[in-house]
């Protein structure tokens, strides 16, 4: 575990991607929400109105109905968004696609499509809820909600780019490879040296119970973000160490930090995670099976109006 080869195989978040992924979210979530309260609350001018003077979307009209105007589209959508972010589930079970990309980028784009589809599917109701509909409504509202919590415990524990799970030997042989590395690289300098030994980890964990375990590890994660936010700012202005020294330290500080947050924290992870699942799925696939029947009730049934 300790040579680079092997260090390279830990999955790293993919910045671009997951800043790309925000913006875009941001965008389209909020551009659904003001055109529905746009054409629900009978505003003078809307998104729709704009894209008709531009020639656009001319054969859609305001509507305040799910099957009406841009409403049935934005549900097609959405429904499309919740089938697509399923190939998650295919790359993390299917051994033929483990080298099509690291499986943390493949949750990011998991959660990016599941967060939009919930907001168009939501925006697709005109928050008219009854009967059937709705159990698949409250379905996929409680698993988009309970997902980032699911993305939070996740994020415990490190995963190799394949996907698996590294075990706490692994984490330990990881630690020390990084320590060694960085006592090697850059340890003759004492300040270096106090920056490093800064982070200590937390305590470890016990056998709490489910709510306490996740309120003491948010707990650990503000106050270790604010941690890794005062180290930074002093290393950015400490004006004897170069930027290079600066970049490859902060870096090495952060691998640290993961590895011990993940190291005393993973049999709790590991074990939320598992309760998690529990309670994840079958809301999961009920809210499938019922968004197949709508969807199939509607075609044999539909009226077709815009």
């Amino acid at each position: 575990m300790s040579n680079p080869a092997q260090r390279e195989q830990i999955a790293e978040l993919n910045w671009p991607l997951h800043i790309f992924l925000w913006i875009s979210g941001i965008i389209l979530c909020s551009a659904a929400l003001f055109e529905s309260y746009f054409q629900l609350s009978g505003a003078s001018l809307s998104m729709l109105d704009f894209a008709h003077a531009e020639g656009l979307l001319e054969k859609y009209h305001r509507a305040q109905e799910p099957n009406k105007g841009i409403w049935h589209i934005v549900g097609i959508v959405g429904s499309i968004c919740f089938v697509v972010m399923m190939s998650y589930s295919i790359r993390k079970r299917f051994s033929f696609m483990v080298d099509v990309g690291s499986l943390r980028s493949w949750l990011d784009v998991h959660m990016f499509l599941g967060i939009v589809g919930t907001v168009l599917t939501t925006t697709h109701t005109t928050y008219k809820l009854g009967g059937l509909v709705s159990i698949s409504f409250w379905c996929m509202i409680i698993v988009a909600t309970s997902g980032l919590l699911g993305r939070y415990l996740y994020g415990w524990i490190p995963h190799q780019v394949s996907g698996k799970e590294l075990e706490m030997e692994e984490i330990r042989a990881y630690l020390e490879a990084t320590d060694s590395q960085m006592r090697d690289a850059l340890g003759k300098n004492p300040e270096i040296v106090k920056y490093y030994d800064r982070i200590s980890g937390p305590p470890a964990s016990g056998r709490e119970n489910a709510v306490v375990a996740i309120i003491k590890m948010l707990l650990y994660d503000i106050g270790n973000m604010a941690l890794i936010g005062k180290i930074w700012l002093e290393l950015m202005s400490d004006r004897d160490l170069p930027s290079g020294v600066k970049k490859q330290l902060f870096s090495m500080i952060r691998q640290k930090n993961n590895m011990l947050r993940s190291r005393n924290f993973l049999a709790t992870a590991q074990r939320l995670l598992h309760y998690w699942h529990v309670f994840h799925k079958p809301l999961a696939v009920m809210m499938f099976i019922v968004m197949f029947i709508h969807i199939i009730v509607y075609m044999l049934f539909r009226a077709h109006t815009l």
